[in-house]
């Protein structure tokens, strides 16, 4: 072969070795994305948590000793349903002592209505005796004076009765602040005492919620007052079931906005009961849907350039990019829909770091992004 021959073989190698070096490792890095139609949400994003319009402490009125609790957390109970019983040696000894009260008074009453009796039926055959001049008056008038001693002893024997069963009423009144019970139905969610402990007024003894009443409480940001409205789905996401979607309906909306979150209450439908356990005070995270579209073209809004006013993005073809203007209706913060200009199954492309792609751009695709 001869000299120049193998210098034009040479050059035609490093050329080729150039083109190959050029074609594989070099042009603008980017991430692709391949566009497809979908359905999809308009909505408002916003966290909250379980609550319950029935959320009871169970509270006691008077200072005792726990002495026995009938319930632990977790139980279903029914509206006055006995739940613990504090110390009432002291005060069943206080109703024992009156209930005594209340039986020597009424036993005391029927000896003297007897007594009356004699006393009266005496009095009256004296004074038949008395007007035949068989007795003298002295002997009339201690039997007229037994007979209006017994009516006052009566009258005082009654009027101790009432106040014996007063007392008693207030005794076993008192009686009942001793025994704790359920104001509603519904599930013990916390405990908060033992067997033993010594407990006050207004002390917390249980929690008590009502299953039924349970809802998703939404906090949402004011600007959206107008927005929202009853009636309208949510996409509800427990943090408890992060891979579980449930779809449930606003019921109630607060108007009235908390001046320092700046936020408004919306109740959401709690799920039904399946597999699934709702609880109070479960967090969550929920997308209230404002519009829902079926079968459209969505694609990151980063993916897209401005310029003189029209839009644009840049497909890949084959190696390189191609500028191409499409028509778009903004979709949320960081997505527009596409109405015109781009296909099924293209892929678009964003550059990776600082600069802009350019038309006939070589590119190099270093990430694939899903949607």
């Amino acid at each position: 072969m001869s000299l120049k021959k193998k210098i034009l073989a040479v050059v035609i190698f490093i050329f080729i070795v150039g083109l190959a070096i050029w074609f594989f490792t070099g042009g603008v890095p980017c991430i692709a994305l391949e566009v497809h139609r979908q359905d999809a949400v308009k909505g408002v994003s916003v966290t909250g948590s379980v609550s319950s319009s029935e959320d009871v402490q169970v509270t006691t009125r008077v200072t005792a000793i726990i002495e026995q609790i009938l319930v632990q957390s977790g139980d279903n109970v029914k509206k006055g349903q006995v739940l613990a019983y504090l110390d009432r040696d002291e005060v069943l000894g206080q109703v024992s002592a009156t209930e005594a009260r209340v039986r020597s008074a009424q036993a005391n009453l029927e000896r003297s209505r007897v007594e009356y009796q004699d006393a009266r039926s005496d009095e009256q055959r004296y004074r038949r005796l008395f007007e035949l001049g068989a007795v003298s008056k002295r002997a009339l008038e201690e039997r007229t004076l037994r007979r209006t001693q017994l009516e006052d002893t009566i009258n005082q024997s009654q009027s101790d009765i009432e106040a014996a069963q007063g007392e008693l009423a207030s005794t076993r009144g008192d009686l009942e602040n001793y025994i704790i019970k359920a104001p509603v139905s519904g599930i013990i969610t916390d405990k908060f005492v033992s067997t033993g402990d010594v407990v006050s007024p207004q002390q917390p003894l249980f929690r008590l919620v009502a299953p039924e009443k349970i809802y998703l409480r939404m906090e949402v940001e004011e600007n959206e007052l107008d927005s929202v409205q009853v009636g309208q789905n949510a996409l509800v996401i427990f943090d408890a079931y992060p891979d579980k979607v449930f779809k449930e309906k606003i019921f109630r909306i607060s108007r009235e906005v908390n001046p320092v979150t700046g936020t408004f209450e919306a109740r959401i439908t709690k799920p039904a009961e399946n597999k699934e356990k709702v609880l109070v005070g479960m967090t969550l995270d929920a997308t209230i849907i404002l519009e829902e579209y079926k079968n459209v073209m969505i694609i990151p809004s980063d993916f897209v350039t401005q310029e003189n006013n029209k839009t644009f993005v840049f497909k890949k073809v084959n190696y390189f990019a191609k500028k191409a203007e499409i028509k778009t209706q903004v979709f949320d913060n960081n997505r527009v829909l596409v109405e015109e200009g781009l296909k099924e199954e293209e892929v678009i492309l964003k550059r990776i770091g600082t600069g802009r792609l350019k038309d006939n751009a070589k590119i190099q695709v270093k990430e694939v992004r899903e949607r």
